[in-house]
Order: C-alpha cells, then sequence, then structure tokens
C-alpha cells in the first residue's frame, strides 16, 4: 500500500535565503515542521520524546534531535503570534531537493510553487500579481511596491522572460494551471482544470466591469444633479 504523503508545514518567511544556502533553509524547514507537530502530542512524554515521536510522524531520523529540537522551537516562538503566511511541502519533495543537486532555476521554480501555494492557500483559485507573487518567493509575506526591494537571487527572475519560464515549468510539472488575458495579474490554480479557471476568471472580469460600469453611471447622475440644484 502506499505510504501517505506528509506534509512539512511551516511560515514562508523561513524561505528567506534559500537560493543562497538551500540545506540550511530546508533544515529549518523540517525542524519548525517537526517542532510544531510535536505539540500536537498532549500526555506522558518529555519534549524531546515528542520531538522524536514526531520524527516518526515524517518518517525521518533526525541525527542530532535535541540540536534539531532547540532549532525548530526557537523557530517556532519567534513566529508566535505573528500569524506568518503558512504553506506546505510534501517530504517527497523536500527529500528530493535535500538530497540531489539543483540548478537556480529549478531552485526558483521551487520558491514559485511554494509562493503560489501560499497565496492560495485552502482557495480553488485566485489572482496574483507579479509582484506579490516575486514576494512570496522571498520569503516576504507582503507585496513589494518595486522590484528593487526584492533579494537579488529574487530579483534576477524579476521579468516578463522569466516569470514566463517559471510558469511553464510549473505549468508541465507542478501541476499549476494559470490564465491572464486583460486583466491586471493572472489567475492560477492547483486544484481547478484550465477550462474552469479560464470560466471563472473571465465571469470575475465580466462582473467587475458590470461594477464599473455601475459606478460610472452613477457618478455622472451624481454630477448631473449637482449641476441642476
Amino acid at each position: 500500500m502506499e505510504k501517505e504523503t506528509r506534509y512539512f508545514n511551516f511560515p514562508i518567511q523561513i524561505l528567506q535565503g534559500f537560493m543562497n544556502d538551500q540545506r540550511n533553509t530546508l533544515n529549518n524547514i523540517c525542524d519548525y515542521a517537526i517542532y510544531a507537530h510535536s505539540l500536537s502530542y498532549e500526555y506522558g512524554e518529555s519534549e524531546i520524546e515528542k520531538f522524536e515521536e514526531a520524527n516518526g510522524y515524517y518518517r525521518l531520523k533526525v541525527g542530532n534531535s535535541k540540536h534539531s529540537l532547540n532549532n525548530g522551537k526557537y523557530l517556532y516562538n519567534d513566529f508566535m503570534g505573528l500569524n506568518p503566511p503558512m504553506v506546505g511541502l510534501s517530504t517527497n519533495i523536500w527529500w528530493d531537493f535535500y538530497l540531489n543537486q539543483k540548478t537556480d532555476f529549478e531552485l526558483a521554480c521551487l520558491l514559485g510553487f511554494l509562493g503560489l501555494k501560499s497565496i492560495l492557500n485552502a482557495k480553488s483559485y485566485c489572482k496574483v500579481t507579479n509582484n506579490y507573487w516575486l514576494s512570496r518567493m522571498d520569503g516576504q509575506a507582503k507585496s513589494v511596491s518595486q522590484t528593487n526591494q526584492l533579494t537579488p537571487p529574487i530579483a534576477k527572475y524579476s521579468n516578463e522572460y522569466q516569470l514566463k519560464k517559471i510558469k511553464e515549468e510549473l505549468s508541465l510539472n507542478w501541476g499549476l494551471k494559470h490564465y491572464g488575458r486583460y486583466t491586471r495579474g493572472f489567475y492560477v490554480s492547483f486544484k481547478m482544470e484550465f477550462k474552469e479557471l479560464v470560466r471563472q476568471a473571465e465571469l470575475s472580469r465580466k462582473s467587475r466591469k458590470k461594477e464599473q460600469l455601475k459606478n460610472q453611471r452613477n457618478e455622472i447622475i451624481q454630477n448631473v444633479l449637482i449641476e441642476l440644484q
């Protein structure tokens, strides 16, 4: 029987610096997620025993449990009360990037995937701007207004050519559906079929145009009424 996929859930900000040191970032993701999961074990065990039991849940054997526990606890407490944007990374993908050498473009694609997932959260689809997407790729919770606010490794991908390449890769191999026509930004989904995403995007655009037309008509009427007073 195929084993159930496990996910490391973590704040998007932990991705900061990933392009420069992916191994350290992946360790932080792992330690944070394991510690957070260990908190769900309520009775009996000590802190280290709960942490090691959480390791078992993720089918891992951490080399230095005490170090990983302390690191995970530090990261968890650092984000406590901040309500950071969260994202999940499957342990299968985590292992692939932990064990295998990846190109900068492959690393950027993983960040692109996680960035979009963090924006979508539980939604089946949503509209995204390039700056917002790049911000999440950079491990930032809020969207930057200018691309010069991004770190250099991410700013490198802040042009239409590079973003199009990432979208194509995510569409071919990561399950992304995306669509944009006569709109600022683009619509994305990992759950919908492309046809349904197009339908929803066009319905949203039509509804928005109707609302704009209604507002324009109301503004004209109000101006005329003021002139007639």
